[in-house]
């Protein structure tokens, strides 16, 4: 067994003593709970979000799909299967079959841990300039076009990405590579281990809650706050165009209508499921450490926050997908090769109607 010296022993000690039985079973229900956690779940939930994300970005980039918000999908697609692919090494370390050498070691001391919390954080910023840009085109229509442009959404998904690489440049040095000898090897192998002079510094623990209400807290209240209040903008709205659809009977306009209170529905569950999925996973942040990884709470928490954080970033594809009918109609006619659409990004780039601003 290959552990962080701190992980029984005070730093100190040396571990040289064998586990007694209650230690040596509780290990086994960690090794049990981290096989099913990282080992099963998390792979299928990966494996599903990287075929999502690749048949998004496939989607996302056919010509009739030209619009500024499609532009946002696009990069969020590209974060989320970035991170989903570096998560893979990720799940290895959490299970415990990650290489052992010095440069896996370094890897994961130093450059793991900023690289994917990083895309993760780059993918929550991008959510967040998605739910602005819907915000001002239903609740502030009158100044869409002025935000919905696409120079504003090249700045905004530039400044997500580079916003969440200099957030986690602190992140690198709380941890660093550590010789440790294995007795079952015979030889020497290396982890990486908490930087103690660093993540017990009083100034780190500030740090790590104030960057989890930058990446976590503040993100998932504002997409709740925002979202919310389109929400029910939509529902006045869909009130006073009930009203004129009971006098006017237009077909065009039942359908308009039926595609809002969808809309609706999905918009809720795009809140429900950003703050149910990422609220854990800011907890899991300030709590964990690595004097923690032989409490089987505390790793239950952390396999359920760890594989409700992949989902959000695993299914973002799919919900948006639903949300969207010109995504959902272009996906359908893609793979089974139906008739070409019409150009829609008219819809996203050209309308500043409540009418029009409707389209996701």
């Amino acid at each position: 067994m290959v552990v962080c010296p701190n992980q029984f022993f005070n730093e100190s000690q040396q571990p040289q003593r064998p586990l007694d039985p209650s230690a040596a079973a509780l290990k086994e229900q960690i090794d049990t709970l981290k096989f099913i956690a990282y080992g099963v779940v998390s792979f299928v939930i990966i494996a599903l979000g990287i075929i999502g994300n690749l048949i998004n970005l496939v989607v996302l980039t056919r010509p009739n799909l030209k619009g500024v918000t499609f532009v946002y999908l696009a990069w969020l697609a590209t974060s989320d299967l970035l991170t989903l692919v570096v998560a893979v090494l990720s799940m290895l370390r959490l299970h415990g079959i990650q290489p052992r050498s010095y440069p896996a070691a370094f890897y994961y001391a130093h450059v793991e841990m900023p690289l994917v919390n990083a895309l993760m954080a780059s993918s929550v910023f991008i959510v967040v300039a998605v739910t602005i840009d819907r915000y001002w085109s239903v609740c502030l229509p009158t100044r869409y076009r002025e935000f919905h442009n696409a120079r504003r959404a090249r700045l905004a998904i530039v400044t997500a990405y580079f916003a969440a690489a200099l957030l986690y440049v602190p992140v690198a040095f709380q941890k660093m590579p550590v010789a440790v000898w294995n007795s079952e090897f015979n030889g020497t192998q290396y982890v990486p281990c908490d930087n103690v002079s660093v993540s017990r510094h009083p100034a780190f623990k500030v740090y790590l809650l104030m960057k989890e209400v930058l990446v976590r807290i503040g993100p998932v209240l504002v997409v709740a706050v925002l979202n919310t209040t389109i929400i029910l903008t939509f529902r006045r709205l869909m009130r006073k165009r009930k009203q004129l659809m009971n006098n006017s009977r237009s077909d065009s306009s039942s359908s308009k209508f039926q595609e809002e209170q969808r809309l609706v529905i999905l918009l809720a569950a795009i809140v429900i499921m950003f703050c149910v999925c990422m609220t854990p996973a800011a907890v899991l942040t300030v709590l964990i450490s690595d004097d923690k990884e032989q409490n089987y709470g505390f790793q239950l928490f952390r396999a359920i926050a760890n594989d409700m954080e992949m989902a959000n970033f695993a299914m973002n594809f799919y919900v948006y997908c639903l949300c969207s009918s010109e995504i959902r109609g272009t996906f359908l006619r893609l793979f089974r090769c139906s008739k070409p659409a019409p150009d829609v990004s008219y819809v996203l780039s050209s309308k500043t109607t409540v009418e029009g601003s409707t389209k996701l």
